[in-house]
This record gives C-alpha cells, sequence and structure tokens, in this order.
C-alpha cells in the first residue's frame, strides 16, 4: 500500500509539474510577444520622430501640390543615410483632399501620383498632430510592403505644407518582432523550467507527506467506520446472547413451573403448591431486571441532563455488574459533577456517551485500577468532562499507527460536535482525556454516535464468535477499541 501511494504521488507530482510547466511557458511565450510588439512600436516611433525632424521642416516650407516646387532629389539626399541603413525601408509624402489621398513622393518613384482614400480614423488622428504607429494593413495598396519578408510598422506624421494643403509622411520602419520573441523564448522558457524543476524537485518530499498523512485519515476513518458497525454488531449479538442465555430459558423455566402447578392444582383439586409459584416469581422478576437493564443501557430511565451524575454512577455500576473488567479487576471510580450544573440534553447524551467509551477503554485495555472522572462548566457555557486513569498509558503521538480505534471515535465525535479532545499520556504512568462540549452541539455524524452508542452496550459477553463484518470477533475487537 505504501509503494502503491508513493507511485501515485509521483506521478500526480509529475503530471501537475508537466501542465504548470506548459502553462509557464505558453504565459512567458505570450509574455515574451506582447513585450516585443510594444518595443517595436516604440523603436518605429523613435526611428520616425529622427526622419521627421530632418525632412519635416523642408517638407513645410515648398508647396507640394504645385508642380515645380518639389525638388526630390533634395529630399532623397535628405533621406539617403536612413535608406542605405536600413532603419527605414519606404518613405511616402501625399496630400490630402478631403478623403482622397495623392502620393507626392516616394523613394519608389513608380508610385508617384496614386491615389488613394485615407480612413476616417486616421485622418481624425492627423488632424490631432498626433504620431500614429500601426501595423501595415493587408489591403492591395500595400503588397508591396506585406511582400517583404520580416515585420514593419507605419508611422504617419502630419503637417500642412507652405500652402496650407494637409499633408501627410509616411515611413515604413522595419522590426524585429518574430526574431525578438523567438530568442527572448529561447533564453527565458529554459530558465522558467529549470527554476520549476527545482522548485518540483524541493516539494516532492512534501507532496509525499501530505500524500501519507491523507492516506492515514482516510485509513482512519475507514477503520471508525469500519469500528462502528463492529460495534453494532457485537452489540446486537450481546443482547441476542444475553437474552437467549439469560432472559429466554428463565422466562421458559417460569412457563414450565406455572404449568406444572396448574396441573397439581387441578390433579389434586387443593391449594397451589407455594413453593413452586415462589421459584417462577422470583425468575420472572430477575429477568424482569434484567430487561429492565437493557433499556437504561439502550436507552436511559430518565433524562441525562437532570441528573448527569446519576448517569454516569449507572455506567459504573453497569461495569461493576458486567464481566469485562480488567485484569486487575473492577476499579476504584470516582465522580466529580458540581452541583446546579445543567447542561442542553444534547451536551449531557453526548458526554455521557463519551465518558462510558473512555471509562471501558481505561478498564479493558488500560488496566486501571483507579479511574477519576470529572465535570466542570467550561468557557461560554460549555461542558469539560475529564477521565484520568492509572492504567498502562501509550505514546500518543504513535496512536494513529498502532490502533486506538476508540480515542480515534471519541476525536471524531468531539471533533463533529465542534468540540475538541486532549490527550495527555506516558507509557506506564497512565492517561488523562480532556474533551470539551459545547453546550449546543452540532448534529454529529450517524456513524460516529451510531459507534459510541454501540459501544455502550457491547463487549460485556465473553463470547469469542466471529463477525460478519470484517470477521472481528468479540475478543479481537475489544483489543483494538483502544
Amino acid at each position: 500500500m505504501a509503494g502503491l501511494v508513493l507511485r501515485r504521488t509521483l506521478l500526480r507530482h509529475l503530471l501537475i509539474t508537466l501542465i504548470v510547466a506548459l502553462v509557464l511557458s505558453g504565459i512567458t511565450a505570450f509574455g515574451v510577444l506582447r513585450f516585443a510588439e510594444d518595443e517595436a512600436r516604440r523603436t518605429a516611433e523613435k526611428v520616425g520622430r529622427q526622419i521627421a525632424s530632418a525632412v519635416l521642416v523642408p517638407l513645410s516650407k515648398r508647396h507640394l501640390g504645385q508642380p515645380g516646387e518639389f525638388v526630390r532629389d533634395d529630399l532623397l539626399a535628405d533621406l539617403a543615410p536612413f535608406l542605405s541603413s536600413g532603419m527605414i525601408e519606404r518613405v511616402k509624402v501625399f496630400t490630402v483632399d478631403g478623403g482622397t489621398a495623392r502620393i507626392v513622393f516616394s523613394d519608389e518613384q513608380r508610385i508617384e501620383g496614386h491615389t488613394g482614400s485615407l480612413r476616417p480614423e486616421l485622418a481624425a488622428r492627423l488632424d490631432r498632430d498626433e504620431v500614429v504607429v500601426q501595423e501595415v494593413p493587408d489591403d492591395p495598396e500595400h503588397t508591396y510592403e506585406r511582400s517583404l519578408p520580416g515585420d514593419r510598422f507605419e508611422v504617419y506624421f502630419g503637417f500642412r505644407d507652405a500652402g496650407g494643403t494637409p499633408t501627410r509622411l509616411e515611413v515604413y520602419v522595419p522590426v524585429a518582432v518574430g526574431e525578438t520573441t523567438r530568442y527572448a523564448v529561447a533564453e527565458l522558457v529554459p530558465l522558467v523550467l529549470t527554476g520549476l524543476v527545482l522548485v518540483a524537485l524541493a516539494t516532492v518530499p512534501l507532496s509525499i507527506a501530505l500524500a501519507r498523512r491523507m492516506e492515514r485519515d482516510r485509513a482512519e476513518q475507514r477503520a471508525v467506520r469500519d469500528y462502528g458497525l463492529a460495534a453494532a454488531e457485537l452489540a446486537r449479538r450481546d443482547l441476542a446472547q444475553r437474552l437467549h442465555d439469560g432472559v429466554i430459558p428463565d422466562l421458559a423455566g417460569a412457563s414450565l413451573l406455572l404449568e406444572a402447578i396448574r396441573a397439581e392444582g387441578l390433579r389434586t383439586g387443593g391449594e397451589a403448591p407455594w413453593e413452586l409459584i415462589g421459584r417462577a416469581q422470583g425468575l420472572v422478576a430477575a429477568d424482569v431486571r434484567r430487561l429492565r437493564g437493557l433499556l437504561d443501557e439502550l436507552v436511559p430511565a430518565c433524562s441525562v441532563a437532570d441528573d448527569l451524575g446519576g448517569a454516569l454512577r449507572d455506567l459504573v455500576d453497569q461495569l461493576d455488574s458486567s464481566s469485562s473488567a480488567g485484569a486487575r479487576g473492577v476499579p476504584t471510580v470516582t465522580i466529580e459533577v458540581p452541583e446546579g450544573l445543567r447542561p442542553s440534553e444534547a451536551a449531557a447524551v453526548l458526554v455521557h456517551r463519551i465518558a462510558g467509551e473512555l471509562l471501558r477503554n481505561a478498564v479493558r485495555h488500560a488496566g486501571a485500577g483507579s479511574v477519576r472522572i470529572r465535570i466542570a462548566s467550561g468557557d461560554k457555557g460549555s461542558i469539560e468532562l475529564t477521565v484520568a486513569d492509572d492504567g498502562s498509558g501509550f505514546d500518543p503521538s504513535r496512536a494513529r499507527r498502532h490502533g486506538h480505534i476508540g480515542l480515534q471515535l471519541v476525536q471524531q465525535v468531539a471533533r463533529d460536535s465542534a468540540g475538541t479532545l486532549e490527550i495527555d499520556s506516558r507509557p506506564g504512568l497512565g492517561t488523562v482525556v480532556r474533551v470539551t462540549i459545547p453546550q449546543n452541539p452540532r448534529p454529529w455524524s450517524a456513524e460516529s454516535t451510531s459507534a459510541v452508542a454501540s459501544s455502550t452496550t457491547a463487549g460485556r459477553s465473553p463470547g469469542s464468535r466471529s463477525l460478519s463484518r470484517r470477521h472481528l470477533s468479540p475478543t479481537r475487537l475489544r483489543d483494538r477499541a483502544r
């Protein structure tokens, strides 16, 4: 089982690491792409402003819409350093008349004189003297630029020529978004993955520890459920055996005695034999007491909340009359309940059941010679139960690994009821268990409370017949109960 848990944990850890690696790689690549695009826009705008500072002033002093006013060679000379160095790939200067734009200059002379439309949103931004940087549109007007290898941005500047005609300067700046992204991803992703692998390796022991703890918790819950079912079965068998061995034979004997009395009376026609009647009456009275005892174990004769001390003393009396005392015999039990304590019915019943379980643990499994049961009022009206014994004791830190199902059951009941449980025990030095139950405990689980209630009546028969559930005999179940 431990090897299976380890393999499952490692596979789950590896799967999570792979998923996280894929997610982080995707996030890193996306972040690098966005950064490269933003950086490319800033670079394109910076290059465009350098070109604008070199050519906008001379252009604004000429009437670009009139023939003969534009000296093409002079503008090419100003742009030559930018074109030859590859800072820009193309330059266009066009005038705007209404919604029509006419190219009046370009380093590609064949497109001079071409006309086209200018998008309204672009025209509006340029009229506000904004510098517009955008990707090259995929349309017929930009077929040449789209056919060039690599990436590029358009940078627009708006100005007016000497005649006041709206004029635009457009430059195409090459950028390396894809190359920058690939380079950055190749550098960053290995670092990110290396860090992730180191974190994954460092957290493997933690994952294994958590998985083992969860498996122990699940095993503990399964053991508690099995214990509750086994305790209920043991209680049922115990009641059946006590009825079969004690009550039913006595009632059958009383019936035979009464039948004999009736036959004797019919034969003699005289008075009934009083000796036989007395024997029959004694058998019936004894069986009535047994049945009342069984009923008191299942349902207290009075409200536990009205007389919690009396209910606890009944537990001691039942222990005294049972055959399940420890090797040292029936211990000395001291009960301390303050006068005037009035717990709620739910809290009192829960304290009564837990006290019974702890008392039986101290006697059957710890071999205690003396047990002290103390009830006190706690904070916010809570009820504090302390059960101390001088038995064999144990190491609480090893309780989960070495059974002690009864104490685990009590702990689960206390937790389900919004209470607390503390154990102070050492081997050979006895055990002290402190349980705090709120005045209005939460509705607890049926499994845990049925187990506590069943264990209240279980374990008094000395028989060793096996149970159908998990094949536990009463003797083996008692050995596991603490």
